[in-house]
Order: C-alpha cells, then sequence, then structure tokens
C-alpha cells in the first residue's frame, strides 16, 4: 500500500504538469455565492446556477476516495469527497477481448480528471468492476451486486443488456454511460432519460459506412451482405446499412442475423462462398470477426469489408496474426463514431498523456472508446453539482438538460434533446501506429444519415 500511496503521489504531481502541457479542459470547482441564487431554468444546468449546498446520497461520501483501485491510481484528492460508479463489464463472454481496454480507458480518464480538479469538491473513482459475460440475466446479477454503494454506472456493456435492466435503473434514478451505440438511447421514451449515450448510432454508421465505400472506394458496389445478431447492437446497424442500400440502389443480396447465442461462423461464410458480394458489412465481436474473414479468406474470397468498431481489434495487424496480410490488405475498414488514439484534438492529447505518464502503450480502439465515453457522464455530475443535487435523481434530473463536451473528441450534444448524432469515423487498418488504424474520414456523414430526420425514432 505504501508503494500505491508514492505511485499516485508520483503520478499526481506528473499529470498536474501534463494539464498545463496538453490544455485539456480543467474542471473548475464552483464558486459559493454568499446570497441564495436566483432560480433560473437553463438547458445547461438542472435548475440553478450555483448552490450553496450540495444535497448527497448513495454512492457519495465526505471520504476521500482509494488512491488506487487494483493496480490503478485514482489520482483522487485526499482534501475532497468521493463519488464511486459503477462497472459492468465483459471479462470471460464474447467481448472479453475488449473490455479490459475499456476499463482502462474509464479508469485513466478518471484519474486524469481528478488530477485536473475533479468535480466541485469531488473525486470520483470507480470500483472494482463486474463480469456479466455479456449475459442479460448475468448483467442484473452484477448489477444488483452494486446498486446500493455507486451513484451511477461509468458503463453498462452491451445494448440488450442494458435494456434488459431498464427498469431496475428506473426504480434507483441510476443514470448509466452505455458500452454501445443503439440508436434508441438518443429518445426518453426508449431509455428513460436514464443512458448517457455518446456518439453516432451503429444505424447511422451502417447508413456512412455504405455512403462513403460508394463514394470513395475503386470498387462498383451493387450487391452487399449484412452479418451480425438480431437483438443486439448487429440489427441497428443493418437498419442503417438497409436504409442506404435502399437510397443508393444496392441489392441486400443477404443478411445473417441470427441471436448471439445461435450466431455460426461456417453458415455466415457459407453464405459469402455461395452468394458472393462486392461487399460486406460485419456487426460482430473481434473473434467471430477474425474467423468469417478467414474462413472466406480460405475460400479465396476477399470483398470489401465494412466493420463496426466492435468487430476490429488492434491485435489484427500486429506481427504473428496470421490473418493481419488480409486486414492491412486494402479490402477491410472500419467505422467508428470518433477518432482513434493518434487524433489531434486536446482530448486526445490529454488521453495520450495519461497513459504515457502511467506507462501504458496501447492505442486499442477502445481504450478510445473507455475514455471518450466518460466525458458526458462528467459533465452530468458537474450540472447536478451546479444544482445542488448529488442524488441519484438529482443526477438523473440533470442528465434530462445539459450540454455535453469531450474537449473536441465528439461533438457538442444536448441531452436533453431527442435524435442523434450522425457523424462517423472512416479508418482503414495498418500496422504503422498504436490504434491500427489509418484516418480515411472524420466527421463523415453521408447524404442518407443527412437526409433522416433523427427525430423520428430509433432505427430499431
Amino acid at each position: 500500500m505504501k508503494s500505491l500511496r508514492k505511485q499516485g503521489i508520483i503520478l499526481f504531481t506528473i499529470l498536474a504538469l501534463v494539464l498545463v502541457a496538453c490544455g485539456g479542459d480543467a474542471v473548475e470547482e464552483e464558486v459559493v455565492e454568499e446570497t441564495t441564487p436566483k432560480v433560473v431554468e437553463t438547458l445547461d444546468s438542472p435548475a440553478v446556477t450555483t448552490a450553496q449546498s450540495v444535497k448527497t446520497g448513495v454512492g457519495v461520501t465526505s471520504d476521500p476516495c482509494p488512491e488506487a483501485v487494483g493496480a490503478f491510481p485514482t489520482g483522487a484528492d485526499p482534501t475532497k469527497g468521493c463519488i464511486y460508479l459503477g462497472l459492468i463489464n465483459d471479462y470471460t463472454g464474447p467481448y472479453g477481448a475488449l473490455g479490459p481496454a475499456l476499463e482502462l480507458g474509464q479508469r485513466a480518464f478518471w484519474l486524469w480528471a481528478n488530477t485536473a480538479g475533479g468535480v466541485g469538491d469531488y473525486s470520483v473513482t470507480i470500483a472494482e468492476g463486474g463480469d456479466a459475460q455479456y449475459n442479460p440475466a448475468k448483467h442484473l446479477e452484477v448489477y444488483n451486486s452494486m446498486r446500493n454503494d455507486v451513484a451511477a454506472l461509468a458503463m453498462s456493456l452491451g445494448t440488450p443488456q442494458t435494456l434488459f435492466i431498464l427498469d431496475e435503473l428506473d426504480k434507483d434514478d441510476m443514470i448509466a454511460a452505455p458500452m454501445s451505440w443503439y440508436s434508441g438511447y438518443g429518445f426518453k421514451n426508449v431509455d428513460k432519460g436514464l443512458i448517457v449515450e455518446f456518439g453516432s448510432s451503429y444505424c447511422a454508421q451502417g447508413m456512412n459506412a455504405l455512403d462513403w465505400a460508394i463514394a470513395s472506394l475503386p470498387v462498383d458496389i451493387k450487391t452487399i451482405g449484412i452479418i451480425g445478431n438480431a437483438g443486439d447492437y448487429g440489427g441497428d446497424w443493418a437498419k442503417g446499412v438497409e436504409a442506404a442500400a435502399e437510397a443508393n440502389g444496392v441489392t441486400v443480396a443477404w443478411s445473417y442475423l441470427p441471436p448471439a447465442t445461435e450466431f455460426d461462423v461456417a453458415q455466415a461464410v457459407g453464405l459469402m462462398v455461395t452468394q458472393p458480394v462486392d461487399a460486406y458489412f460485419p456487426a460482430l465481436g473481434p473473434t467471430a470477426m477474425a474467423q468469417v474473414a478467414g474462413g472466406a479468406f480460405q475460400q479465396g474470397l476477399t470483398p470489401i469489408a465494412m466493420m463496426a468498431a466492435p468487430s476490429f481489434n488492434d491485435s489484427f495487424v500486429r506481427e504473428g496474426f496470421a490473418l493481419a496480410p488480409l486486414f492491412t490488405s486494402g479490402t477491410m475498414y472500419v467505422t467508428a463514431f470518433t477518432q482513434p488514439y493518434e487524433a489531434d484534438t486536446p482530448g486526445h492529447a490529454a488521453m495520450r498523456a495519461t497513459f504515457d505518464a502511467v506507462g501504458q502503450a496501447t492505442g486499442n480502439l477502445f481504450v478510445t472508446a473507455g475514455w471518450t465515453s466518460q466525458y458526458h457522464l462528467r459533465d452530468v455530475l458537474l450540472a447536478a453539482i451546479k444544482g445542488g443535487d448529488l442524488t441519484r435523481a438529482g443526477i438523473r434530473r440533470a442528465a434530462a438538460n445539459v450540454d455535453v463536451s469531450s474537449d473536441q473528441m465528439m461533438p457538442i450534444k444536448n441531452l436533453g434533446r431527442d435524435g442523434g448524432q450522425t457523424e462517423t469515423y472512416v479508418g482503414v487498418p495498418t500496422a504503422d501506429n498504436l490504434s491500427g488504424i489509418n484516418t480515411l474520414a472524420w466527421p463523415y456523414t453521408g447524404p442518407t444519415a443527412a437526409a433522416r430526420d433523427w427525430t423520428a425514432g430509433p432505427c430499431s
């Protein structure tokens, strides 16, 4: 414990210097006014501009946060109170390869944010994560184990899993940063105002993937296939791809969208072999993606692949991976909600500096996803403090009407308005950098997404 204390002090000092150098968003403490302020309802604050005192509830303590959770330092200020966040992850299920990277990005964000001043009179820490194995019933079990100890969830991984516990979140006034990009999260009648979404939806990304491919690639794309999981993110992605296909006069030759538990790699590859297409649009986990791409390659097939972000892992392009030549061949592309690790924004610079300070050398896209996901949650907590109510009900109210930003990693968003963002990243796999992706387009919104009324409701 002594070594962790020393490590935390050293990191706190290093990151304080890093913040000055990188120009990241320093979170300023609210100034307490001597007189009671006039109550003014606005979209960028819950109800008031400044509160004399802050009401607190579950998951908020006057005691300081721990110096570390596991081996990772929190950067917490020992003179401030603590806001505890829960974490529902996947360590051993189909997204187990991505879960640790997501968590690393989230913990690094709060290390940086705490060093920058935290949120008001509080530092923030993510408690030990729980392994839900990408299973809805297990997701609820993990949530039940932490629901009486945290103020909000730093992550709820998976669309069906998060929707499965939504009624319980509603009972508890528990907001959550999702780790999925379902288009329904942009609508209060779907997510009850509890899901603090970030980035473009799978549906928008699917639209943009096809529009970009048609406009940018030297391939005449007339027929396509779609691979994903019904009831999961593949369904939302498929709706976007299908909309763009209809708009562009492209034929969807086949869609393979079974439930995740029934996904059969051989059947997916069989469709590609028996009904060849010009391009296919996979929304899978990385293991299934490698198996499908590898199976098709063994049959001599290398059609254009426009991958949804969770399909890709930077390990695909590393030396020693058998399919690295395929993934770097110029036939595979990646779409995502923001730019990868190397991008030139203040947020990306702060992220890289933080990882340098803790000795981590990883540019995995899902490290960036984890980091990015916490910006909006931070802004909600700040709004709740500004309104003087840091109970879960107060945090929920703040999430319903606040502008959130992300040091230019994503466009500014208002969480109180129905709809969704459309800006999508497009990249190509490479072995030449830490993220494993070179940027081709950002922010890209194609004609299909631009023409859609995003206030009309979710895609799926």
